[in-house]
């Protein structure tokens, strides 16, 4: 570290000469000198104590605020660490670049940042949280912004949704030859009914009196995100699909490609949308589906085992069968328990008759049906009355024929043998749970993508956009931190310690040179395990982010 004197020359010939704090540094063979901060403004006897500091052996600015005998001061400033990492994937995953170099892009990605650093927060929290890190100076903001310019947004990205997708599929680290796609959907229920897309449907969150979105999202065959859409909350699972091989047909323009959805996803028509596309298709059949074949006899009974096994029905169709011992002892445990807990109900019901003379047997016996019919064990479990007394019986023939197919599913395909054996069939169907996993860290993961801060149907798509984006980067965290026995929330709070250090002067405030300290032992794991070298200084910020509403004014007082 060294002080320079540069002399420039301005109009009509007159001098200027510029007081530098630099340091070098070596580029191969070539030394080279970078500028730490400017000094021409600094006090005279301010910048004599810099000059004794420097002169002295010293490497960091704490040596140059001790050796300046309390004419400078060092302090604390942005936190820098965790945003600057998960800066740093994502653009080593190609999101930046995927979203474009102008000012609407940079305000889509500060969000997509934004989401992986405070999951769940509001377009208003994204702002305050750019006001609490080193955003932007790290990320070069020339303007400033308000979270009415992130929801303004909304519309742009919405409307480069289809641009950004292809740009990420295009520039996925793994051959495009891999052509299988998972796709599944799921609902989000909503706070409130201001939404575009808001509608009552099936809710998969089981919260009864809330309108929903549906949420389709298609990855590829290790669970990547490849595309996110948001639908009508009535939509059905089915309407979803043929949409989906459009986009992997003409948006991502692949072909030869095989989709993978569950037996509530791929159908009679879905499977045409595929053919006719020219796609493959891997699905599951219903139970139903499954007894009809049965009674057919195009299956039978003894195929279903613990391996996999092979069967192709006239027609040419292929069926790759399965029974999961495991989930066969649940459903046979669960049974047991719904029995057991019927049977304590029934005894309490009984003790109330016998303590209770004028007590009315039918009253009892409605309350303890409404009881089987919510566990749905009516068709082998049967409620009679005997001398005033209720009497459960069990139907062994009709239980035997109910657990017939406990653990037990058959996975279709159009696939030739040539094409995929019947193991690898069976395994890609059950990389569904990949998607399912993606679905878990959106909702109720990390990422928490409700509740839902936005009303627009532009905008309620740009969430689910950078939720997804997010998501990428938060995958490539994941797997980066696996060794090190730590969540990724537990990795980004550690991060988020490492702040920007300040060499600043007392009195007139001015901001002397910044620099970022050396990382804590967790910090240097967690920045190796990302293959990431933390930059020797931090540009201070050309902007000053602020919200339009101000705390004080929207929040409640405290009582006296």
């Amino acid at each position: 570290m060294f002080i320079a004197e540069v002399i420039s020359k301005g109009k009509h010939g007159k001098s200027y000469t510029s007081t530098l704090l630099r340091e070098s540094y070596r580029v191969g063979a070539t030394v080279k000198s970078r500028t730490l901060a400017v000094l021409t403004h600094l006090p005279a006897h301010v910048l004599a104590a810099v000059r004794r500091a420097i002169a002295q052996p010293a490497d960091s600015l704490s040596q140059v605020a001790d050796g300046s005998h309390g004419s400078l001061r060092l302090r604390q400033a942005e936190s820098f660490g965790a945003l600057w990492a998960v800066d740093q994937v994502a653009q080593r995953l190609g999101i930046k670049k995927a979203l474009g170099v102008t000012w609407e892009a940079e305000l889509s990605y500060w969000q997509a940042l934004a989401r992986v650093l405070r999951p769940g927060t509001s377009l208003l929290a994204m702002v305050r949280l750019a006001t609490t890190c080193a955003a932007a100076a790290l990320l070069g903001w020339q303007r400033a912004f308000n979270e009415d310019d992130l929801y303004a947004n909304g519309a742009w990205l919405e409307g480069r949704h289809a641009v950004v997708e292809r740009r990420l599929w295009e520039a996925r680290p793994t051959p495009l030859k891999d052509q299988l796609f998972l796709y599944d959907v799921t609902s989000s229920y909503l706070e409130g009914d201001y939404n575009a897309l808001a509608a009552w449907g099936y809710n998969r969150d089981r919260k009864e009196g809330k309108k929903q979105v549906v949420v389709g999202l298609l990855t590829d065959s290790q669970g990547e995100p490849v595309s996110i859409q948001v639908y009508r909350g009535n939509t059905s699972d089915l309407k979803t699909f043929a949409q989906q091989v459009q986009k992997v047909k003409k948006e991502l323009g692949c072909q030869g490609v095989t989709l993978v959805g569950d037996r509530g996803m791929i159908r009679t028509d879905q499977k045409e949308v595929a053919q006719k596309a020219e796609f493959h298709f891997i699905t599951a059949l219903t139970k139903p589906q499954i007894e009809k074949l049965l009674a057919a006899q195009v299956l039978q009974m003894e195929f279903f085992e613990e391996q996999v096994h092979e069967v192709v029905s006239e027609d040419g169709r292929r069926f790759v069968l399965r029974r999961n011992p495991a989930r066969q002892e649940e459903l046979k445990r669960t049974r047991q328990q719904k029995h057991q807990a019927l049977e304590d109900a029934l005894k309490k019901a009984n003790t109330y008759l016998d303590e209770h003379p004028r007590a009315k047997v039918a009253t009892q016996r409605r309350k303890l049906a409404a009881r089987l019919e919510s566990f749905q064990v009516e068709s082998w479990l049967k409620l009679h009355v005997c001398k005033q007394r209720l009497v459960l019986k069990v139907n062994d023939q009709a239980l035997q024929a109910e657990a017939q197919l406990d653990g037990c599913y058959a996975v279709e395909t159009d696939l030739k043998a040539s094409q995929a054996n019947t193991q690898t069939v069976h395994d890609r169907y059950k990389d569904l749970a990949y998607v399912e996993r993606d679905f878990r860290t959106l909702k109720s993961g990390h990422l928490e993508f409700r509740p839902w801060f936005v009303c627009t149907e532009d905008n309620t798509q740009a969430h689910a956009l950078t939720s997804m984006l997010a998501l990428k980067v938060r995958r490539h965290l994941e797997r980066a931190w696996w060794s090190l026995d730590l969540t990724v929330e537990e990795g980004l709070r550690e991060l988020e310690k490492l702040c920007v250090m300040e060499l600043v002067h007392p009195q007139t405030g001015e901001i002397v040179a910044r620099q970022v300290p050396e990382p804590n032992a967790l910090q240097k794991q967690l920045l190796d395990a990302l293959k990431l070298d933390l930059p020797a200084r931090v540009p201070e910020a050309r902007v000053r982010v602020g919200t339009r509403k101000k705390i004080n004014k929207v929040r409640k007082t405290l009582e006296k």
